[in-house]
Order: C-alpha cells, then sequence, then structure tokens
C-alpha cells in the first residue's frame, strides 16, 4: 500500500467509517479455489505512518481503545481499628499517583479508623492536553482552565470516551468486590476523588446500576458530558409537556413504542451519558437507585487548573437531577485539596455512621 514505516500495529475489525476505505482495508476474506466457501478473516500486521493516524480520529480512537493498559494495583490503606465496617475509594488527578492523596487519608483515617481506603492507580496514556506525554490519567481531555472552557466544555470530548468506558467499568467493578465484602450492604461504600479522579468517580455514580452508594465526594473537579446531560434534562421535560398537552387519540395506538423510552428525567439524562459513551446494554427507564447518594463538592475559588464556574455548574447539575449536592466553596484556595476542606469531607462521610452502626 506504500505505508511509511514507523509503530506496528495489529488491526481486526475496523469500525464500518474505516474498513469501508480502500487505504485502510487492512483485515480481508479469501474464497477457496476448491469449494468456494469464505475462509475466516485473516489479520496481518502493518506499519501504519504517523500521517494517516492524525487524519482519522476514529482510527486513533479505535486504536487506542484496543490498545489500553491495563488498572495497575490500588494502594489500600486498611482500617487503623478493625473491624474494616466502610470503605472509601478515592482516585487521584491526572499525572499523579495515589501517594500523593495519602496526606488528605491520615487525618481522615484517624477521625474514622474503622474506614479502610482504597486508592485505584490511572493506567498511563497519551495526554492531549500535555502534547501527548504519556502520563497517568483516568481518561484522555482538554483544558479547564480557562473562560472558554466554562462557555464550551465539550470541546474534543470525544478523546475520553474510551478513558472513561474502561475507568467506569474498573469502578464498577471494585466497587462490587468492596461491597461484597462489607455484608453487601452498598450505603458502606463511599466514592470520590480530586481533579479528574473527582470528574471520574462522579460519571462511575451516575452510571452505578446498583443500590445507593453511602456518599460521593469530589473536590476540584466537574462532571464530563455535562452540555449532555443538560439537553437531556431540557428535552425530557419539553417531551413531556407536548405529551401532558397532547389530547387522547383512539387510533393512534396502545403506546408500545414509548414502553422503552425514560419514564424520569434522570433516566433520560442517564441514557444520554450512556449513548455518549457508546456503552453496551440497556439504559434504565425510571429513576436509578445511583441517583439517592449524597454527594459532596468542594472547590478553591483561586483554582487555576479547572475554574471553580466547573465544579459550580456539576453541583447545579446534580441538583436538578435531585441528587442531594452539597456545594462548598473555599475562598482563597487552588487546586489542591486543604485541612478545611478534610475537616468537612471527614464530618460528611462520618454523618453515615449513626445510620450503619453493628
Amino acid at each position: 500500500m506504500g505505508i511509511a514505516s514507523s509503530s506496528v500495529v495489529c488491526i481486526q475489525n475496523l469500525p464500518a467509517s474505516i474498513s469501508s476505505s480502500r487505504s485502510y482495508r487492512l483485515c480481508r476474506q479469501t474464497k477457496s479455489p476448491t469449494n468456494q466457501q469464505t475462509k475466516p478473516q485473516r489479520t496481518k500486521t502493518y506499519r501504519l505512518s504517523p500521517s494517516i493516524l492524525h487524519s482519522s480520529p476514529s482510527l486513533t480512537q479505535f486504536m487506542s481503545h484496543k490498545m489500553s493498559p491495563p488498572f495497575p494495583d490500588p494502594l489500600i490503606l486498611p482500617p487503623l481499628n478493625p473491624p474494616h465496617s466502610f470503605t472509601l475509594v478515592l482516585l487521584h488527578g491526572r499525572g499523579n499517583s495515589p501517594s500523593s492523596l495519602l496526606p488528605f487519608c491520615s487525618p481522615l483515617q484517624q477521625s474514622f479508623p474503622s474506614l479502610k481506603i482504597i486508592l485505584p492507580t490511572a493506567p498511563k496514556s497519551r495526554a492531549t492536553i500535555y502534547a501527548r506525554s504519556l502520563i497517568t490519567q483516568w481518561f484522555d481531555g482538554w483544558h479547564l482552565d480557562s473562560p472558554a472552557s466554562v462557555l464550551n466544555p465539550g470541546q474534543d470530548e470525544w478523546r475520553s470516551i474510551d478513558g472513561l468506558q474502561q475507568t467506569t467499568s474498573y469502578l464498577h467493578d471494585l466497587l462490587r468486590q468492596e461491597i461484597a465484602l462489607v455484608g453487601g450492604d452498598s450505603r458502606r461504600m463511599f466514592l470520590g476523588g480530586l481533579s479528574q479522579g473527582c470528574a471520574a468517580s462522579l460519571m462511575a455514580l451516575l452510571l452505578w446500576e446498583g443500590e445507593p452508594l453511602g456518599r460521593c465526594v469530589g473536590m476540584c473537579g466537574w462532571l464530563p458530558f455535562v452540555r449532555t446531560v443538560q439537553r437531556a434534562t431540557k428535552d425530557f421535560a419539553s417531551r413531556k409537556g407536548d405529551t401532558e398537552e397532547d389530547e387522547f387519540d383512539p387510533f393512534g395506538g396502545n403506546g408500545e413504542d414509548d414502553e422503552d423510552k425514560p419514564q424520569d428525567v434522570e433516566a433520560a439524562a442517564v441514557q444520554a451519558l450512556r449513548e455518549s459513551l457508546e456503552l453496551e446494554g440497556n439504559s434504565p427507564i425510571t429513576r436509578p437507585n445511583s441517583f439517592d447518594t449524597p454527594v459532596f463538592l468542594a472547590h478553591g475559588t483561586e483554582d487555576d487548573k479547572v475554574l471553580i464556574a466547573h465544579g459550580k455548574e456539576a453541583a447545579s447539575t446534580l441538583s436538578k437531577l435531585s441528587v442531594n449536592t452539597s456545594w462548598n466553596e473555599y475562598p482563597g484556595l487552588g487546586h489542591w485539596f486543604y485541612p478545611e476542606m478534610i475537616t468537612d469531607i471527614t464530618a460528611f462521610l462520618k454523618s453515615q455512621i449513626p445510620q450503619h452502626r453493628r
């Protein structure tokens, strides 16, 4: 094909938008000369030039999804005073590691000694925001430090799809495992994160299909695909209004076409998120139980990495979905956690204890 030499990749079952192109048709079927039966697809290895990869976002997305690295083992902090009664899964920010959260965890466990903390480690992948440097991140994304990012938070949002798919699946598996260790009581499970870890945890919460968690906490973060959620909310309200105004039509059918449509605004939001992330399976048609999880969001007013406006918009959007959301601003603080935040978050988590005494 006259393709220049570069990195070696093995590509199979390309998306239709790519495989239909003659220059990208790398897998093919051949027929036997004797019986004319179709043989299984053969996969060949080619060398793809950077020009081809950069010219096709779909191809780049497909490859990054198929070649994504596995999640490293998490750092686990056992409870200071057994027995283990509650678990917090806490995600670090982009470019950091679990150890960056140890100064947060130490005072938290001192005040909450029966709490086990799991600090997952994000896999390393190419970060567009840092000239494709290889760093730890839960998903790829774009800048959130300018007024323009507030007006258009969905810029290049497609870059985050693969990472959010994988991270959400990983976190859901981890939550299920840990819930089993606390007697199957999902209310004994806490989820949260800092910066991009906050964004990933909020997405995992909204897409969680189990019973409500005990608490969710987020620091200096945002809600991915927030405009998608807002549009879904607005469209649902519009459709509901139209339906209520329609007169009964005896020849209009029995409503079977509406059986799979969301019956609640929360379900409409989840359906929109699942479609945006290209997730398999059925979307809920009624309000998911996960929306009964109380959420605590904290943000410094001087945050120059993720503007506080993104945090405010996340809190407002969640509140409009009837999520019990506590919004907390910290004057003069930047893009990190501080003693004031730790004190407030500790009180928020410990408020769950009286409801679950053994």
